[in-house]
């Protein structure tokens, strides 16, 4: 027998089959939403690696609160490294009565060695692409500085004792870090400008920087030797930068990965129904070809062949999809993404292609195992053969393999594990239940009469069949509420973290004295929820009566291991910004201890999450604080979680008020002014000239707008989880319907008419139905909440309307199905049905 030719006449055949055509389709949704999410991943992180080195502004960086020796720049001179020294801090400008906070960046000739920096000499006037430093006694400074300043290109700027001529605007700076929160604009100047202001002495806040450039290999030779040199300074390489944009796009991978997840595992459960389906009704044929000499081994090959043949076009298909929906991703999440995202590679398109194969043979090829046990006395009987343990083998390797795929193209272990954990446990929970209340129906079913005995009959006869159905429909329905109503929620939830009321601008310095006239001129402009926070920068010394340790950092190439801890020399003079209140902070969770009460006088500290894990410290221990001459002693009460993306104002380390004393500390102030408003912020400004303004009202809009894009991306995948999530209900609703067709041509043999088939029927689909939306609904609403916790960290609730309207619609399609499905079985006469089946 030509098997290639058998295979080839049977699948031109029976391609229009319905199993077949949901094998097809469900190739096709599986191979297309892991190639775009795979595709977009690939090509953004393809275009963040190659552009590092210019958003870091060289192939290598050192930098420290002290200037790195001189020993660093001889030694990359001497291996034919290019170099350039690089110092930033921060400082408020003032020009008359006008003041802004700016980071000043002072460099030296050689900058930058890697991108451009791109300055206009007038605002519209024509781009210099590579201006390099500028000469002393010259600046180049950002649009926002001059504004706020009142300056234009070619005035003076004061700066330090002397002044400094605006030589250029900036349009673009290499090592800008494409940060998405960038509040304070730079002043970039040459560095001889700042070493006679005295800015740079000892004790001064500067961030050191020297950067090298050069072949790759010489690069990470060079690197080899840096790191034991760099003791309490650290090495800059390409993973420092881009960090917003990775944030960003590291939040939208994953909700679409929640998406691209679902639409794998729903495309995996309907060809497995629909593989099962096309094996059954295989039967007869394989009965018969046994009888006629065929070998078992041929028979599966020439079956499996026509798998095969069906999965070469629906990988293309799928392929082509997946291309066409990754640019669709790409339009819609602009700005996310970096402009020039190089062509992309093959991997993620072969491992959609890989998923497809997955799919076919790990979910196609168990039930045509069971034909190996088919016997050609089957011609003759309805014996046949259960399914062998090597087909459960199949699929529990299959959906293993499947879910590696799917983990390496979205990224996110934590998601995988928790969504189709969830969903693995509705699927034993749907087949417990089904058989239980199967064998509960098959006691009671006597005492049952009209169509509920005759559908709920049709049940328990087929006991293994309505069980698959039940928990095809139960996965199908839970990842389509997961989608359509989980998924707007945590979208939802996301966006409510930035509410209409969001503090939009920042004033900081304000002095003790002026608390009670900024204030009363903020309310009077519209800000009704302005507050005025104290906030003090000293130092931490001690914990526990022992110098600082760092227990949170891992051993990297930079900081080699020093015992349990590991000693952050950077961390006794890094200054250590902290605030105190007598009530809890709003935007901040209680993890642990117990928050002060407000007339309470004990020395207490409340640390946030991230620095207690930092430091190893926990409620009970001491923490020593250092503000000028003073030295404090703490004891820590409580933990605390803060939400850093509210905008509101947030420290790493609350003390109580009552046992601060006179520490020197000056006072901050966010707030929501409404547009229209800003103008007379300006005024405020220049009345007390040591205030310093922060607008960030852009930076919101910029991370609104980052969820607007995220949402309609995640929209764009949802489609084709969607659509598997129909296919699934489809295969399920077909997976009896050759069975149903013959019990149908009985009964009506028998005398049963039109009306009492179509009402079993839809007694049938009802039960099943109802079930599996109660299944569905209950897993989606636990699912829902723990990946909204435990992977999103956003406080979720289950949104019941939505959820029993979608249980609701689950029922009511379950029912559409079966009618649907009995019009056909109906409309067949009796006589040709029993000889069809």
């Amino acid at each position: 027998m030509n098997l290639l030719r058998h295979a080839w006449r049977a699948l031109r055949r029976e391609a229009l089959a319905g199993d077949l055509l949901t094998v097809f389709a469900a190739l096709v949704l599986g191979v297309a939403v892991m190639t775009a999410v795979g595709t977009l991943v690939n090509r953004v992180n393809l275009a963040l690696t190659g552009s590092a080195a210019e958003m870091l502004g060289g192939d290598l960086g050192v930098a420290g609160r002290d200037d790195p020796p001189a020993a660093f720049a001889e030694e990359a001179q001497r291996r034919g490294l290019a170099h350039t020294r690089l110092a930033s801090f921060g400082s408020v400008l003032f020009q008359g009565d006008a003041s802004q906070m700016a980071s000043i960046k002072a460099v030296e000739a050689g900058y930058p060695l890697r991108g451009a920096l791109r300055v206009r000499a007038t605002p519209g006037g024509a781009l210099i692409a590579d201006a390099g430093m500028p000469a002393k006694g010259q600046a180049y400074a950002d649009p926002r500085l001059l504004q706020a300043l009142g300056l234009k290109a070619g005035d003076d700027l004061e700066f330090g004792a002397g002044t400094l001529r605006i030589a250029g605007i900036i349009e673009s700076e290499p090592d800008a870090g494409g940060d998405l929160l960038t509040l304070s604009p730079t002043l970039l100047v040459n560095r001889a400008d700042v070493e006679g202001t005295g800015l740079l002495g000892p004790g001064s806040r500067i961030n050191y920087r020297v950067m090298f450039a050069g072949p790759a290999a010489d690069i990470a030779s060079f690197r080899q030797w840096l790191l034991p040199q760099v003791k309490g300074m650290r090495l800059l390489s390409v993973n420092d930068t881009q960090r917003g944009v990775r944030q960003a796009f590291d939040l939208a991978g994953r909700f679409l990965g929640l998406s691209a997840l679902l639409a794998v595992l729903l495309a995996g459960v309907a060809t497995a129904l629909a593989a099962n389906r096309f094996a059954l009704r295989r039967i007869d044929q394989v009965a018969i070809l046994r009888c006629l000499g065929a070998r078992q081994r041929d028979i599966l090959a020439g079956l499996a062949l026509q798998l095969l043949m069906l999965a070469v076009p629906a990988c293309a298909i799928g392929i082509g999809l997946g291309m066409a929906a990754q640019e669709g991703l790409v339009q819609v999440l602009g700005s996310l993404v970096p402009q020039r995202l190089p062509l992309p590679e093959a991997m993620p398109a072969l491992t959609g292609a890989g998923i497809g194969l997955l799919l076919l043979f790990g979910f196609g090829l168990p039930p045509l195992l069971r034909l190996r046990g088919v016997p050609p006395m089957r011609v003759l009987n309805r014996s046949f053969a259960a399914l062998p343990p090597a087909s459960l083998l199949a699929y529990v390797a299959a959906l293993a393999a499947s879910l590696a795929l799917a983990v390496q193209v979205t990224g996110d272990l934590k998601l995988a594990l928790w969504v189709l954990g969830g969903l693995a446990g509705l699927a034993v929970a749907a087949g417990v239940v089904g058989f239980l209340l199967l064998q509960l129906l098959r006691g009671l079913q006597h005492r049952l009469h009209g169509n509920w005995r005759l559908g709920l009959a049709a049940l328990t006869r087929r006991r293994m069949l309505a069980v698959m159905q039940l928990v095809g429909l139960s996965l199908s329905l839970c990842a389509l509420l997961l989608l359509a109503v989980i998924g707007p929620g945590l979208l939802q939830q996301w966006r409510e973290r930035l509410p209409a009321d969001t503090p939009n601008y920042f004033l900081i310095n304000i002095q003790p004295e002026q608390r009670d006239s900024v204030l009363a001129a903020l309310q009077g402009l519209g800000a009704d929820d302005a507050s005025i926070e104290p906030m003090a920068t000293g130092r931490l010394i001690a914990i526990n009566g022992k110098p600082p340790l760092r227990v949170d950092r891992t051993q990297a190439e930079d900081t080699p291991p020093q015992g349990e801890g590991q000693r952050d020399d950077d961390d006794e003079n890094r200054p250590l910004n902290f605030s105190w209140r007598s009530t809890f902070p709003p935007a901040n969770t209680l993890v642990n201890g117990t928050f002060w009460k407000p007339d309470s006088t004990a020395a207490e500290a409340s640390v946030e999450i991230g620095w207690a894990k930092r430091y190893g410290v926990y409620p009970g221990d001491r923490i020593t604080i250092a503000v000028g001459e003073q030295q404090r002693e703490f004891s820590v009460t409580s933990v605390r979680k803060a939400d850093w993306n509210t905008f509101r104002p947030n420290f790493f380390v609350l003390l109580n008020p009552n046992a601060v004393g006179d520490t020197p500390h000056n006072l901050l102030s966010a707030f929501h002014l409404p547009a229209g408003q800003a103008a007379g912020l300006g005024a405020l400004v220049r009345a007390q000239p040591n205030l310093s303004l922060l607008d960030v009202d852009a930076v919101i809009s910029q991370v609104r707008d980052v969820m607007e894009r995220v949402a309609q991306a995640v929209q764009l995948v949802m489609v084709f989880s969607l659509l598997a999530g129909v296919l699934v209900l489809l295969a399920a609703l077909q997976a009896t319907a050759g069975e149903r067709r013959y019990d149908s041509a009985v009964l009506r043999t028998l005398g049963a008419t039109r009306r009492q088939l179509r009402g079993a029927v839809l007694v049938e689909f009802g039960a099943l139905g109802a079930l599996a939306a109660l299944l569905a609904v209950g897993a989606s609403a636990v699912i829902g909440v723990a990946v909204s916790q435990k992977v999103f960290e956003l406080p979720l609730l289950p949104p019941w309307p939505g959820l029993l309207l979608g249980g609701l619609l689950g029922i009511a399609l379950s029912l559409l199905a079966g009618w649907l499905g009995t019009r056909r079985i109906l409309h067949t006469p009796p006589a040709l049905a029993l000889r069809e089946a």
